[in-house]
């Protein structure tokens, strides 16, 4: 429809006003002789003092509800001109192969995992987790389900690789980096040696991790962003000894001995200086140069380092890395339960493996721990996100609390744990970073999540806190807590709220 302009309304209307005042007049002229109106009308007709001010009044009425119906119309089409003027709703922004492993639709990714067919197969291990691809197809295919990422939905690649060959490992990196170009790759490596390859991932094939083992040297290979769900060994080690500090077991000037396995030799040095930034003496260090799976090798060396321990006077024994072998070797040499010892991987602490025929050695070894795993296994995110998942998709699947797996029977709740906080962690950052997903989006990402959750607790990240887990405690190894597991020994404390 066509609006007329407000002036040109205007201009008609004081026209017909103008016609109808002159009407007015002229029927005035005719009606001389004409009775008076009587009545209240009458009465309020001669009190007008003659048609001027009644055309004023009414001209001033009219003037007024015409400027009002002028401002309104105005209004209105200042409204309207508004209305087609404004900004249209922006579109939003499209999906594209925005990086290596992503397209408009999807986002590969690699899984790692331990090759537990070999490490019974060797004794290393006395059974397994259950079927883990089984675990991560479950987790993903409810991802998928639920949308995906950003309207992404997400898929993967599967190796297995030995936790004590490193060449494994790298062969597994080259698999899943080179061959299958993924966008990043979740789970990493863990173990006394394929720990080391995770730089193939970050560095030599710049792609990202979430998982594997950060410490401060393979960090500076890496050229791709790199994060964990758990602390890194640097926020363990500072935990560790904040706790210890706390609780009247590092006191200024103490004595402590430092020994450590091959794979962990790059982490001697940060964690001695840590340890002497907080008032310790470290007065010796050892490496095994044995590796893991040579165990008389290890026993023989230990025997001597534990020796020089003895002669150094040493208060206390620091683990850094996987502690198995040097709590073998102190249990040999009849110094379990003699002297403080305390390592910043809990993970190896609660796996000890088949090397130690007797776990009683290590009780009261020390560590810093998050929730335990009956701690996790409770929370209503982890049974919702994770338990409840792999139930639904595994009706065979043996999922009980953690404690109630005995040795020797397949523990299907470190898979479940491990993969549903892995691949939950990978899901928050990827989000955050939006449609454009490349490194960049990701690191953004990451660094925007600075109060979350993950199935087990609060988390948060930063541009220096790469290990999303906020809650942390001192915990003991107890022998006699399931098959072998960490207890509390403090509070969980918040150290990040």
């Amino acid at each position: 429809m066509t609006r007329k302009r407000p002036n040109t309304i205007l201009r008609l209307l004081a026209l017909l006003l103008s016609f109808l005042l002159l009407a007015a007049a002229c029927g005035g002229d005719d009606g001389d002789d004409a009775e008076p109106v009587s009545g209240d009308d009458g009465d309020d007709m001669a009190e007008t003092d003659d048609g001027d001010d009644m055309a004023d009044d009414d001209m001033a009425d009219g003037g007024d509800d015409m400027a009002d119906d002028g401002d309104d119309m105005a209004d209105d089409d200042m409204a309207d001109d508004g209305d087609d003027m404004a900004e249209p709703e922006p579109e939003p922004e499209p999906r594209t192969a925005s990086w290596r492993g992503v397209t408009e639709d999807t986002i590969t990714v690699g899984v790692a995992m331990l090759n537990f067919d070999l490490l019974k197969e060797i004794n290393l291990s006395p059974a397994g987790w259950g079927d883990q691809q089984g675990v991560w197809e479950a987790l993903i295919a409810k991802l998928n389900a639920n949308g995906g990422i950003n309207g992404r939905t997400v898929e993967a690649v599967y190796e297995y690789y030995s936790p004590i060959d490193p060449v494994d490992a790298e062969r597994v990196c080259t698999a899943l980096t080179e061959d299958n170009e993924v966008f990043a790759v979740l789970g990493g490596f863990v173990g006394p040696l394929a720990g080391t390859a995770d730089p193939c991932i970050t560095g030599l094939n710049e792609t990202i991790l979430v998982g594997g083992e950060i410490n401060a040297d393979e960090l500076a290979q890496s050229r791709a962003p790199w994060y964990h769900p758990g602390a890194t060994v640097e926020f363990s080690t500072e935990n560790l000894l904040g706790l210890l500090i706390e609780t009247g077991r590092l006191t200024e000037g103490m004595s402590v001995y430092v020994i450590a396995g091959r794979a962990a030799e790059a982490t001697v040095d940060p964690v001695i200086e840590a340890f002497e930034a907080r008032g310790a003496n470290v007065v010796g260090r050892s490496i095994i140069e044995a590796n893991d799976g040579e165990t008389l090798a290890q026993n023989q060396q230990l025997e001597v380092i534990l020796e020089r321990f003895r002669e150094s006077g040493a208060e206390a024994i620091m683990i850094p890395g996987n502690p198995a072998a040097t709590i073998r070797g102190i249990g040999l040499a009849g110094l379990n339960g003699q002297v403080p010892v305390w390592t910043n991987n809990p993970g190896g602490l609660n796996n000890l493996g088949e090397t130690i025929t007797d776990y009683s050695i290590a009780d009261g070894v020390l560590t810093s721990l998050g929730p335990t795993d009956t701690e996790i296994y409770e929370d209503p995110l982890y049974q919702s996100a994770c338990n409840d998942v792999v139930a639904a998709a595994m009706p065979d699947a043996d999922l009980r609390p953690p404690l109630e797996y005995a040795t020797g029977e397949e523990n299907w709740f470190n898979p479940v744990r491990r993969y549903c906080r892995h691949l939950a962690l990978f899901v928050e950052i990827a989000t955050a970073a939006g449609v454009n997903l490349t490194h960049d989006s990701f690191r953004a990402g990451a660094e925007s999540l600075t109060d979350f959750a993950l199935p087990g607790g609060a988390a948060s990240l930063s541009a220096t806190k790469l290990g999303a887990d906020d809650l942390v405690r001192l915990a003991a190894f107890d022998h006699t807590e399931g098959d072998g597991q960490t207890v509390p020994v403090t509070d969980l404390i918040d150290i990040f709220p």
